[in-house]
């Protein structure tokens, strides 16, 4: 039996000095790849003209019009170290495996570990997710259908153990990875392969991750309306409005201002403030839309009913009953919350007169139960989770081999490389070093010329209630139309994109201002730079 010579793959330095990690290179995505590769046919070239080697520890995505190649050299390890015949190679491609994180100890922040890494791992099933590896499948191949099965012997045992492992078996998500051409291969005298480093994918992860995000209980507790927190040691919330009989009308704030106007200070100039009355039921309603949407306590779950039966150890005081205080919350979202009719049948409830104020222990029962809640629907939020959504993760990436054997019959060897430096993946609104070109709008003095480019299908009812709108109905908080009542006609309607931009950007600049005044934004979003008018026998860009 003949010995195989070992593979060993190194990555290549734009200088031509080897470097045991992959190459990361960052360049345009224009011309690729033919652009890359005429430059790399150049022998003794140290710097590619579209090309720059990766510094930062970061990549970008493709949004950003910049592509990444990772670039490696074989050779063999024995006496002069010859380059690998590349028609040698099978195939060939790259993996990118993300680096476990580990919670903070002591209140330090949580860190990245580069030595203990997750993969992109399809299931049997075709779910996806990070799966931490063990030291021993680093080196697997990422397809189980190309790793060396168990043998027994019998060709109807090993096919049926076969199929028993592939049954089980996770597949990595890989990219391919291609041998520079021959003759650029000849002229380097190397067996150069290169790979695009997928650095964006709409592949995500269904599976809710293991350990739930920890819920800060202070901060829970600050966020409580008063309502909701213990009121031991202090005076008993006021009752909202109470004894009012309220409708669902009540839980909007233009309602609640309309009935409580503001009030103004006595301060010169007088500023209007929020009248007090309008706040305490805000209390109430805020209190209301937490226990529905944030912690689930009417959805019959059993999270829900222990906090509605920790709210049910107090009463509220109706006229001259009482009624458990869960129990009124319940009610409450019935007639508050989920009616959506018109306003002459809404049901309605009552407003107590008092409320039992929540001691100390109700209020730590009360939030136990909350984050009890809370941690099934955070998990649920979390998923499904993109691959590379988190731009604060770090990475490194590998390439992978698989090469005919030396002599006829010899089995495939996988070869690995070393692995990569870590880097991260930018978020797809970061800035990258590319610039994007300005789009352009159309001069106002061209509007007449512009036809409608582009074309709505609108249905019947839809047409009729945006034909009866009108500011006034808008600013009341209804349409102004019923979506009844027009011609039972479909409707085509037909639009100039360049116009709808610039009512965009005339809208936009109009928020922008407004916003500006309590954000202070304008600065980093909005940057105008005035530049001259070119003419029309100014010379093209460039030269031949």
């Amino acid at each position: 039996m003949v010995k195989q010579h070992e593979i060993m793959v190194r990555g290549v330095a734009l200088d031509g000095t080897e470097q045991k990690p992959p190459l990361l290179l960052q360049m345009y995505d224009d011309g690729f790849p033919a652009r890359f590769l005429q430059d790399l046919a150049s022998a003794g070239q140290t710097s590619l003209s579209n090309a720059t080697q990766v510094t930062s520890g970061t990549l970008y995505q493709p949004v950003q019009r910049i592509l990444h190649v990772a670039l490696a050299d074989l050779r063999c390890n024995s006496l002069m170290f010859p380059r690998v015949d590349p028609t040698r190679v099978i195939s060939a491609g790259l993996v990118i495996r993300r680096c476990y994180r580990w919670a903070g100890v002591n209140g330090a922040p949580p860190w990245d570990d580069p030595c203990k890494l997750s993969a992109w791992m399809r299931s049997p099933t075709g779910t996806t997710q990070w799966v931490v590896l063990r030291p021993d499948q680093e080196t697997l191949d990422p397809d189980p259908k190309q790793r060396p099965q168990l043998q027994s012997g019998q060709p109807a045992l090993d096919a049926q153990l076969a199929q028993l492992a592939l049954s089980v078996a996770s597949t990595e998500s890989t990219s391919p990875a291609f041998a520079a051409p021959p003759a650029t291969c000849a002229a380097l005298d190397r067996t150069v392969f290169y790979g695009v480093v997928p650095t964006a994918s709409s592949e995500v992860s269904d599976t809710p991750p293991a350990s739930p995000p920890l819920t800060d209980r202070p901060g829970l507790i600050s966020a409580l309306p008063a309502l909701l927190r213990s009121s031991q040691g202090a005076a008993p919330p006021a009752a909202p409005s109470a004894g009012a009989t309220v409708d669902f009308r009540w839980m909007s704030d233009d309602f609640l201002n309309a009935l409580y106007p503001p009030q103004m200070s006595t301060s010169t100039p007088p500023v209007p403030t929020i009248n007090p009355q309008a706040t305490q039921f805000q209390q109430f309603s805020l209190a209301l839309r937490m226990l529905q949407s944030v912690f689930g306590a009417f959805d019959g779950t059993n999270e829900g009913k222990q906090i509605l039966a920790i709210l049910n150890r107090h009463n509220v005081n109706i006229g001259s009953g009482t009624q458990a205080m869960g129990d009124f919350y319940a009610a409450a979202k019935v007639a508050l919350i989920d009616y959506n009719g018109p306003v002459g049948s809404a049901p309605t409830k009552v407003m107590p007169t008092a409320w039992d104020g929540l001691t100390n222990a109700d209020e730590s029962d009360l939030v136990t139960a909350m984050i009890a809640a809370l941690t099934p629907r955070s998990q649920n939020l979390l998923a499904p989770q993109g691959r590379f959504q988190d731009a604060t993760r770090l990475y490194r990436l590998r390439l992978f081999f698989r090469i005919k054997g030396e002599t006829p019959g010899c089995p495939p060897q996988l070869v690995w490389s070393p692995y990569s430096d870590t880097f991260r993946i930018a978020a797809w609104y970061e800035g990258g070093e590319r610039p994007h070109p300005p789009v352009p709008l159309p001069d106002p003095a061209s509007i007449r010329s512009m036809k409608p480019n582009c074309s709505f299908q609108v249905p019947t009812n839809l047409m009729n209630s945006m034909q009866g709108a009108t500011m006034s109905g808008l600013m009341n908080g209804g349409a102004g139309g019923s979506g009844g009542g027009g011609p039972s006609l479909g409707w085509i309607c037909g639009f100039s994109i360049p116009l709808i931009t610039i009512c965009a950007f005339f809208v936009l600049n109009i928020f922008l201002s407004l916003l500006n005044i309590v954000f202070f934004w304008l600065p980093i979003i909005k940057i105008c730079i005035p530049f001259p008018n070119v003419s029309a026998s100014s010379p093209e860009d460039g030269t031949p």
